[in-house]
């Protein structure tokens, strides 16, 4: 069978650091599916400008603010499945990630409505990861966020195991009198084991989506097969 692409987005705008190690982690778990590749994207140091409400998408087809956005967007499309994981950021997530739902949301429809087309029905397997600071400092509003989010580009989101303790997501708390270390998530067993059980459903779950749309292919609509590059 074709292999299907896990693409692991770190929306923290600290480089490598626990929000990427929790993501890293949740694609060890995908890793261990068969017929899986994975990618890590970091929005640290990229530069992704805000939404102005300019309407120009809906009249190019395209954003016309030219920055890491597009190579966000054309990771997005290839991949079957996406991990987001976020730190909490004032009980939600990072600006800069919101401003990567904000744009890349406007530029998928925009896309497609621009070439007479309707809504991708996208279907990619989605499952969200977030820590803070203290164990309950946030994480379910970060959850709810990128959870609403996801549903909104008509992503499928799943949760982990049950058993791991993972309801809707994976969230870790990185509470240490250290504020700047960059890997004190390792040391919440709990949060990571929660993380890579999500990675291996998310990882389950393409597969699934990616042999059901085949399988089916002649009684579904265009809208389950639209590639990023047609015209």
């Amino acid at each position: 069978m074709e292999k299907v692409k896990i693409l692991g987005i770190a929306g923290s705008p600290r480089k490598n650091g626990n929000t990427t190690k929790m993501v890293e982690g949740a694609l060890q778990g995908a890793m261990s599916v068969s017929g899986v590749e994975t990618d890590l994207y970091e929005l640290a140091g990229k530069k992704i400008g805000y939404c102005v409400s300019c309407y120009k998408c809906v009249e190019k087809g395209e954003c016309v603010i030219k920055d890491d956005l597009q190579d966000i967007v054309k990771r997005y499309m290839e991949a079957d499945g996406i991990i987001w994981g976020a730190p909490v950021y004032h009980m939600s997530i990072p600006a800069s990630m919101k401003a990567v739902f904000d744009r890349m949301g406007c530029s998928v429809v925009s896309h497609y409505a621009g070439r007479g087309k309707d809504v991708p029905r996208l279907g990619k397997a989605c499952g969200v990861l977030t820590n803070g600071y203290h164990r309950y400092g946030g994480q379910d509003f970060a959850l709810n966020f990128m959870m609403n989010s996801c549903v909104l580009m008509n992503g499928v989101v799943v949760s982990g195991d049950k058993n791991t303790g993972s309801y809707v997501g994976a969230a870790a708390c990185t509470g240490s009198p250290d504020l700047e270390s960059k890997d004190v998530i390792l040391k919440d067993e709990e949060g990571m084991r929660c993380a890579e059980s999500v990675g291996r459903r998310v990882a389950e779950m393409a597969r699934i989506i990616k042999v059901g749309i085949s399988t089916l292919k002649n009684e579904l609509p265009a809208e389950y097969f639209y590639t990023w590059e047609e015209v």
